[in-house]
């Protein structure tokens, strides 16, 4: 199957976006189909150092990182409409390991830029939100700053905390997990 129209008036399956060739990276939400342009050096420099911290923090526990191209879908069946790719995510406990991950993460970090700042700050925000995802941070290279977003009594993703360049990050969900962003964010 040729890679999906750009039209976006299909919505697509688990199925098809098995059958999509060539060198583009492409989400599904809710059926719609978003190519992922390539991150610049100065992205994954962050995520880079972002998953040093993270993986540090895991050694001994039973949370795995994960990264992007890595292929997470929330429910395993090949008619699901959700497929995404986040630039990090940790799974814990019981889930299954593949070709793709299946199951929802304890932890999500988007790493924004220009061409995905909509999508990880609104479309992805409202699916984790939908899915159960306890926290969800989100991390601006261009402002040096940080989003942290976690449940709240009423089971909703909030903002639960602001970060700059000179501020920690603690993880709510993971005890003891502090993220110094001036160790993150290149000079």
């Amino acid at each position: 199957m040729p890679n999906p129209s750009r039209s976006r008036s299909e919505t697509y399956t688990y199925a098809d976006y098995l059958t999509w060739d060539g060198p583009e990276r492409w989400e599904l939400v809710d059926g719609v189909a978003y190519m992922l342009a390539s991150p610049s050096a100065e992205h994954q420099e962050v995520a880079a150092a972002l998953e040093f911290v993270i993986q540090s923090h895991l050694q001994g526990s039973d949370g795995r990182l994960y990264h992007a191209p890595m292929d997470l879908r929330f429910e395993d069946a090949e008619t699901t409409s959700t497929v995404v790719q986040p630039d990090i995510f940790v799974m814990c406990g019981t889930y299954h390991r593949g070709t793709s991950i299946i199951g929802v993460p304890r932890l999500v970090v988007e790493v924004l830029s220009p061409s995905t700042a909509v999508h990880d700050l609104v479309r992805k925000l409202n699916l984790y939100q939908r899915v159960g995802v306890p926290e969800y941070w989100i991390v601006d290279p261009a402002t040096k700053t940080a989003l942290l977003y976690h449940r709240d009594e009423a089971d909703h993703l909030v903002l639960a905390g602001e970060y700059e360049a000179g501020d920690t990050l603690w993880s709510r969900e993971f005890a003891g997990l502090r993220v110094d962003l001036r160790r993150v964010f290149p000079g």
